[in-house]
C-alpha cells in the first residue's frame, strides 16, 4: 500500500478505535457511516486481551475482554470496508494480533503507547507493509532513535516510501493548550519523512490546521454516538456529522492551499487594469513643466498594469502641454 498514489490529497482516517464496544453489528455500522462520510480508511484495534493487559487489572481487563473482536471477525470488517472503498487498518496491541494483521490489513498503525516497544515494530516491520506510527509521549531524541532503528531494519528508502509518522499527544482530550500543531512543520523538516496528525482534541478546528500545516494523514477518533456509553472515547469522537464536516473542510482547504509560488492567478488578472493606480496630471501643464508631487495624482482604472516608479517620473520634464486628467507615461516625459 502506497499512499503516494494521491500525494495531494490527504489521507482521512475514521479512528473506530474499540468503539463497537464489542459487537460486531456496531463496528459494521462505524464502517459503512465512515465510508458514507467520505473518508479513505476505517482503524480498529486488534488484540488478545491477555496478552496485553495485565489480569490483576481487573476492571480494565474485564472491559477489554468485553470489547475484543475475534480474528474472524475484522476478515469480515476488512471485506466490509475493502468493499465500501476503503483502506481497512488496524493497530495490533499483542505480536500475535500483528502478525495476524500483516496478512489481513492493508496497513498497520502502530499506537504511541507501543513506538518503543520494539518486538512489535520489528514484526510489523518485516512485513513490507505500509506503517503508520503515532508519536506521542516521545521527544525528538527519543523520535529520532526510532527512525534510526526503522532505518537499520529496513533501509532508508523503505523508511521514506512505507513509514509515516503522526504527530500525536496521549491526552483524553487533549487541551488545546497542548495540540501543539507547530510540531508538524518541525517534524517534516527534522525526519524529511511524512508527517500526520492524529487528533485527540475536542472539535474537529484542529484536523483542518494540521492540514494546512503540511500534514498528510488525518486520523480522528470516529463514533455512531457520542453518549452511546460511558466509554471514555465516545465523548472525545467526531460523530457522523463532524467526520463529514471534517472530510469537507480538508478538502475545501487542500484546494485552497495550492502551490508553493507566489504568481498572479488568473481570476486576479481582470483586476490589474482596474485596480492598479497611474499617475495623472492634476492640473494643466506646460510643455517643460517638472513632474513633482504636487502637480500629479494617482487614479485608479487606469487602463494599465503599470505602474511608473516614482524614481521614474519626478523631476522629469513633460515633453508637450498635458490636460488635466491626463495620463503621464514615459511617452510624454524626456
Amino acid at each position: 500500500m502506497n499512499l503516494k498514489r494521491k500525494s495531494k490529497k490527504t489521507f482521512i482516517i475514521a479512528e473506530a478505535g474499540n468503539n463497537h464496544e464489542g459487537n460486531l453489528s456496531n463496528a459494521k455500522k462505524l464502517v459503512n457511516l465512515a465510508a458514507k462520510a467520505g473518508v479513505d480508511a476505517i482503524k480498529f484495534q486488534t488484540f488478545l486481551t491477555e496478552k496485553f493487559i495485565n489480569k490483576k487489572d481487573k476492571k480494565r481487563f474485564k472491559q477489554l475482554k468485553k470489547f475484543q473482536l475475534s480474528f474472524n471477525q475484522f476478515k469480515q470488517l476488512k471485506n466490509l470496508a475493502n468493499k465500501k472503498k476503503l483502506k481497512f487498518i488496524s493497530t495490533p496491541l499483542d505480536i500475535s494480533s500483528a502478525k495476524f494483521l500483516i496478512k489481513n490489513s492493508d496497513i498497520v498503525k502502530v499506537a504511541s503507547s507501543d513506538n518503543n516497544f520494539f518486538p512489535l515494530l520489528d514484526v510489523v516491520l518485516k512485513s513490507n507493509k505500509t506503517v503508520i506510527i503515532s508519536t506521542g509521549m516521545t521527544n525528538y531524541k527519543e523520535l529520532n532513535y526510532l527512525i534510526k532503528y526503522i532505518v537499520q531494519k529496513i533501509g532508508i528508502k523503505k523508511t521514506k516510501e512505507k513509514i509515516f509518522l503522526l504527530h500525536c499527544v496521549t491526552s483524553y482530550p487533549v487541551e488545546d493548550k497542548f495540540v501543539n500543531l507547530n510540531s508538524i512543520p518541525y517534524l517534516i523538516e527534522k525526519t524529511k519523512l511524512k508527517i500526520g496528525y492524529s487528533d485527540h482534541s475536542l472539535g474537529f478546528e484542529a484536523c483542518l490546521g494540521a492540514v494546512s500545516l503540511g500534514a498528510k494523514i488525518i486520523e480522528k477518533h470516529f463514533t455512531t454516538n457520542k453518549k452511546l456509553s460511558k466509554f471514555r472515547d465516545h465523548a472525545i469522537s467526531a460523530d457522523f456529522n463532524e467526520l463529514k464536516l471534517i472530510v469537507k473542510g480538508i478538502r475545501k482547504i487542500e484546494n485552497q492551499l495550492g502551490k508553493l509560488s507566489k504568481d498572479i492567478t488568473r481570476p486576479e488578472k481582470k483586476f490589474l487594469k482596474m485596480l492598479r493606480r497611474a499617475p495623472y496630471s492634476k492640473k494643466n501643464l506646460k510643455k517643460g513643466t517638472k513632474i513633482s508631487v504636487k502637480n500629479i495624482e494617482f487614479l485608479r482604472n487606469t487602463n494599465s498594469s503599470n505602474f511608473l516608479n516614482l524614481k521614474g517620473i519626478i523631476g522629469k520634464k513633460i515633453k508637450k502641454d498635458l490636460k488635466k486628467n491626463m495620463i503621464i507615461n514615459k511617452d510624454n516625459l524626456i
